[in-house]
């Protein structure tokens, strides 16, 4: 069984509690040129970027949807980072669902399979809803959100001893 940081129960529990109720030569970000890095640091700063807006967005006091958005987003990207560097896994394998990437981390012992089974039910049960439904996203969603990103972030680069790689300005 993989060993979990408490806080990461405590950062899904809120955030479940919250959604109760280019032309031309490519100008890549700086650390994301993919000529010059492997698909996995490519997720993992990908993720990086993501977690850096929100955190911009939350300084300004609004933009919830983009925050949730965004936050489901980084937390896929670092998933997807670390099945890339523990598995034979391409960035391929994760073109055909949400899912894969939850999947995976359990399967590689990031996270357990209860975990495993929150975020996708997280996932499944409030982002379209949060993006699609007629009303709006709320600013306590999107602050468990965004936590629930940065916990899951600090906990995989942490996990995969890779931490070097981040280029995480959030904090």
């Amino acid at each position: 069984m993989p060993d979990e940081p408490d806080d990461l129960d405590d950062a899904i529990s809120w955030a479940e509690d919250a959604f109760g109720g280019q032309l031309g030569r490519p100008d890549y970000e700086e650390g994301l040129d993919p000529d010059e890095h492997d698909a996995d640091v490519i997720q993992l700063r990908k993720a990086c970027r993501l977690l850096d807006a929100c955190g911009l967005l939350r300084e300004h006091d609004g933009y919830h949807t983009s925050v949730i958005e965004m936050s489901f987003a980084a937390i896929e990207r670092t998933l997807e980072f670390y099945a890339l560097t523990a598995s034979n896994d391409t960035i391929d394998d994760f073109r055909e669902g949400h899912d894969r990437a939850y999947d995976r981390g359990a399967e590689l012992n990031l996270v357990t399979e209860e975990t495993a089974r929150r975020l996708k039910q997280l996932y499944r049960d409030n982002r379209a809803a949060a993006y699609y439904r007629e009303t709006v996203a709320a600013s306590q969603q999107a602050d468990a959100m965004f936590d629930l990103a940065v916990t899951i972030h600090d906990h995989v680069t942490n996990f995969a001893q890779i931490s070097h790689e981040c280029r995480c300005q959030y904090q």
